[in-house]
């Protein structure tokens, strides 16, 4: 099939899939389903890095510190990064490939079965409203530090509000909103990680200087339901668990894909960023975890026992340990910042999803609407619905309300990953039995195969495994048992009901389209290329190349 020469004559001959130019906002009905392609690698960048750094890596890595101690914690954190950067291969593959509005939600139904499409994408939504959420609960927490007698209904209020009005209008204001919020993000890491450093050299108030300390006494593994290896081991499976909620990044990249310039450029690049902020973020965030308190510090045992404020965090509780006292509020007020980033995010994404199974016809049709500057605006003021459900932490525990959004979340994320990898597994299959050479597509790596093996192996066994303390003498709980199994079900029920409701079949693997669309993207691709202007000063070089 010869190239289209112009976007134009691509969209007129592949109106089915919407491809709007940012520059062409204007050119829009008032009421459009098609969104616009305005974020930049910049933008995308610091998105996935804003969806990686949260609540769940400032706030979590207490309970995950409580729950395996420092060495079994940091482990259980490198494996699950090990089993994220899998994911995110293939998802960098075929989001370069075929960058459509929906991402992975998207290539299931191409790949995988039209039902997949369906129990994904509506499992993905879950999921994201669930992170956000929590993310929103643990910013009224972390008000709570400061203002205890405050309601916590007016900060989940005031967060919303927030959230509403980045994403109401054009998805630059998103795009622009997430860069300069993850920018705090990265602040903050590397300010925690230095401190970190520092105190443990001697550098604080008391003049202690700690070291490894609490690695030593009182060890570095902590035991969990039992005692012995076993208890050691369940710690180090238990943290899986929250570094399911903690850790992200393929499914961001994924469904940016829609809506980003560029794509066969901007994808594999913020692909490439992954790895590295993975490995800095959680590494050496979680290794200060362990080193600034130990594991058994009643301090922080009963701040993750009852609430998720900022003394629920183990880098607070080290800090006052060494009589810090201004860094605890200025980490307070960052970490906010941070997990409004993360429910701005899910807010973003979750529209996102239900716009995509709109488009599809997977929902209903009102939330294909999006306003002219290509905003799904009914389906965000779904997401926004749902986000009410944090106003249930006004009359319950914030511990309680947390840990259940956790669980819900965290499983529903693991099989959203578990289905990205099998969707990878079944894009090369296609591309093999239909002689199509993988060094032909924009951007490929050469363990996607075994590596998205390792990665379905592992997460299934996460995701059976989740509630397993609900099945031990005694530790029975109806509530914990529906927060770790209830998206399974989910997922089967979506799955299943689809595909008997409108008889859909597996896709065979020689019947998988690669073709149709290719066209299209190639005169995206050559409109980005030919307006691309290389920089002349090194500074630009240097920043073009990380942007």
């Amino acid at each position: 099939m010869q190239k289209q020469s112009s976007l134009e004559d691509a969209k007129e001959t592949y109106p089915d899939i919407a491809i709007i130019d940012a520059s062409q906002e204007n050119e829009r009905p008032a009421q459009s389903t098609s969104t616009v392609r305005g974020l930049t690698l910049r933008h995308i960048q610091l998105i996935g890095i804003g969806s990686t750094i949260g609540t769940g890596l400032f706030l979590g890595c207490g309970r995950s510190l409580i729950s395996a101690g420092p060495l079994g914690s940091l482990l259980a954190y490198m494996v699950f990064c090990a089993i994220c950067w899998g994911v995110c291969l293939g998802a960098g593959e075929m989001g370069s490939f075929k960058p459509v509005p929906g991402g992975f939600i998207t290539w299931a139904g191409d790949y995988i079965d039209p039902a997949a499409a369906f129990a994904v994408g509506w499992n993905y939504f879950y999921a994201g409203t669930m992170f956000g959420c929590a993310d929103i609960v643990g910013v009224a927490g972390l008000f709570g530090y400061w203002l205890p007698d405050v309601t916590p209904a007016a900060w989940i209020t005031m967060s919303i509000v927030i959230i509403t009005a980045l994403n109401c209008f054009h998805v630059k204001f998103y795009g622009e909103s997430e860069f300069y919020f993850a920018s705090l993000k990265i602040i903050l890491i590397v300010m925690l990680i230095l401190m970190t450093f520092i105190v443990m050299l001697g550098g604080n108030p008391q003049h202690d200087r700690i070291g490894f300390r609490y690695w030593k006494e009182p060890g570095p593994w902590a035991a969990y339901h039992t005692t012995g290896p076993l208890g050691r081991f369940l710690g180090f499976w238990n943290v899986f668990k929250i570094a399911a909620y903690s850790v992200g990044g393929p499914e961001f990249v994924s469904m940016c894909a829609g809506e980003a310039a560029w794509p066969r450029r901007t994808i594999p690049k913020a692909v490439k960023g992954v790895l590295f902020r993975l490995t800095l973020f959680f590494f050496f965030g979680i290794l200060a975890c362990g080193i600034l308190v130990p594991y058994n510090d009643p301090i922080l045992k009963e701040a993750v026992a009852t609430g998720v404020g900022a003394n629920a965090s183990a880098y607070v509780v080290g800090m006052k340990r060494v009589g810090i006292k201004v860094l605890p509020d200025v980490f307070n007020a960052m970490v906010i910042t941070s997990a409004l980033s993360c429910a701005n995010g899910f807010a973003f994404v979750g529209s996102r999803v239900v716009h995509s199974l709109a488009v599809r016809g997977q929902a209903p049709k009102i939330f294909a609407r999006t306003t002219k500057n290509g905003v799904p605006i009914y389906a965000f003021g779904c997401v926004i619905a749902i986000f009410c459900l944090c106003y249930m932490q006004v009359s319950t525990n914030a511990a309680t309300i947390f840990g259940w959004f956790i669980n819900l979340s965290s499983v529903a994320q693991l099989l959203n990953y578990i289905a990205m990898t099998i969707t990878t597994i079944r894009f090369r299959a296609g591309l093999k039995a239909q002689g199509i050479d993988r060094n032909n597509l924009p951007w490929t790596t050469k363990y996607t195969v075994p590596y998205s093996w390792f990665c379905v192996v592992m997460l299934s066994l996460i995701v059976v495994t989740q509630g397993w303390v609900v099945f031990t003498h005694g530790g029975w709980d109806t509530q914990t048992f529906l927060t770790c199994y209830f998206g399974l079900a989910f997922v089967f029920v979506a799955y299943f009901g689809w595909k008997l409701w409108h008889k859909t079949k597996i896709i065979k693997t020689t019947e998988m389209d690669f073709k149709s669309f290719v066209p299209e993207f190639d005169a995206l691709d050559e409109e980005y290329r030919a307006a691309y202007k290389v920089p002349t000063t090194a500074i630009g070089r240097f920043l073009d190349k990380l942007f």
